[in-house]
């Protein structure tokens, strides 16, 4: 199974919309062209969330429609700056779904919900980590990709670690238990991360527009161009994991713009 994971492309109804001087359909275009230059063949589409800007119904269906043309299922979660109204309603026909979990012969995916209303950081509240619970026992034979929006641990950039999962501890205690968890995918922080704990993976990808300076003690951009990953799932459990950039795409970003 060939999972192709997406993040944060932050679309706006305007077709010049921008973040921080960055044209957010056309980077998001960009990438979409790289997946098939590259010849990714994904069996599922992951989207860790932010997929609008302005909360408008039409940058929904833009996303929509582009994500149809690879015929092929697309799962998507809500970011902090998500309507999720919205996105159950514009992101819920086929090739989209809403499912939580997916099994497959040899894999489990589950999509964790850590959105706040109206809150920039996010917390996956006891309900979800119940049923998260439930899912793992229920399935202890399959290893299983967990995805959600905010990142359940540092990736280093103080500011970015305030808004994170506000209850990373609970998180991760939960996740430890169960050593079929082969990778938990997040987005949120737009830029690529690793971390590894006991036989779980934490990875960030970075969005699909503009991208913030790793290391950064303060909030930052940075010129690095868009990415995605690409999880290549054996039936023996195990994971190779590509990191792509799409490096024919240059973005515009504006630094003078302290905030987005």
């Amino acid at each position: 199974m060939t999972v192709l994971h997406l993040s944060d492309p932050h679309l706006f109804a305007d077709g010049k919309g921008s973040l921080l001087g960055v044209n957010t359909q056309e980077s998001f275009c960009a990438v979409l062209d790289d997946v098939r230059a590259k010849g990714v063949d994904p069996d599922v589409i992951i989207v860790t969330g932010d997929i609008s800007q302005d909360y408008s119904k039409a940058s929904y269906q833009f996303f929509a429609e582009q994500m149809a043309q690879f015929g092929k299922p697309v799962f998507t979660l809500a970011g902090n700056h998500d309507e999720v109204e919205h996105l159950s309603s514009h992101l819920s026909k086929a090739p989209l779904f809403p499912h939580k979990q997916i099994l497959t012969e040899h894999w489990q995916i589950l999509m964790v919900t850590s959105h706040i209303e109206g809150e920039v950081h996010g917390r996956v509240s006891k309900t979800e980590l119940d049923w998260l619970q439930r899912c793992l026992e229920e399935n202890s034979d399959l290893p299983t990709m967990l995805y959600m929006h905010h990142h359940p641990v540092p990736v280093g950039c103080d500011w970015l670690d305030e808004i994170g999962i506000i209850n990373q501890d609970e998180v991760l205690e939960l996740i430890t238990q169960y050593p079929q968890v082969k990778l938990c995918g997040f987005g949120h922080v737009h830029q690529f991360s690793e971390h590894k704990i006991d036989n779980t993976l934490y990875c960030s990808v970075p969005s699909t527009c503009v991208q913030f300076k790793r290391h950064s003690a303060d909030f930052a951009a940075s010129s690095e161009t868009p990415g995605y990953a690409v999880y290549q799932c054996q039936a023996d459990g195990s994971i190779k994991k590509h990191n792509y950039r799409v490096d024919h795409y240059l973005p515009k970003v504006n630094f003078a713009i302290s905030g987005y």
